[in-house]
């Protein structure tokens, strides 16, 4: 392969594995009073869980997801409650293996020559990481987003990169009026 060529693959791989572009999508109920909620836990009986691929059931990774959500909450207002929450929230992630094939043209080749076979397979995940909240006393959801990214195939859930993907999904929250 080219120096020219192993450049442009790198540069290709890094903008694919580095998550050049994150989309975060939020939907909420519009009759909602986001003014009123001061409260919440956990959804699944106030117990925090994490549903999703089985190395997020490590311990470290998962107090970083908790405690990054707590942190995010405490800074819009709300406080954890065990007792009577006003919102229950609840988080997911999913990961799906991916990959890319890079196929390689050699520069002395013709434009309209069918590429050989020379080529290389890129393995990578496209994750997606879901956090909702319900009204517990009318027991609907109110709020959701998501966010959608392409990962390294083995994605960094450091205690800083757990907290800038929860930033990125509460970004909107309390919605605007």
């Amino acid at each position: 392969m080219s120096q020219s060529v192993k450049i442009l693959f790198l540069v290709v791989i890094a903008c694919l594995l580095g998550g050049c572009a994150v989309n975060v999508h939020t939907v909420y109920d519009h009759d909602a009073n986001f003014d009123s909620y001061k409260t919440f836990c956990w959804m699944d009986g106030c117990e925090f869980k994490v549903a999703g691929p089985e190395y997020l059931k490590d311990s470290m990774i998962r107090d970083n997801i908790k405690l990054a959500i707590i942190s995010e909450l405490k800074l819009k207002g709300l406080t954890q409650n065990m007792e009577s929450p006003d919102l229950l929230v609840g988080f997911n992630i999913t990961m799906k293996d991916e990959k890319a094939i890079i196929y390689h043209h050699s520069p002395d080749m013709p434009f309209y020559r069918p590429v050989d076979n020379d080529s290389d397979v890129v393995p990578y995940l496209k994750g997606t990481l879901v956090l909702g909240m319900a009204d517990k006393k009318q027991s609907k959801i109110v709020w959701e987003s998501f966010a959608v990214s392409y990962l390294d195939i083995n994605p960094d859930f450091s205690e800083k990169e757990v907290l800038k993907g929860i930033k990125l999904v509460l970004k909107k929250f309390p919605p605007k009026k």
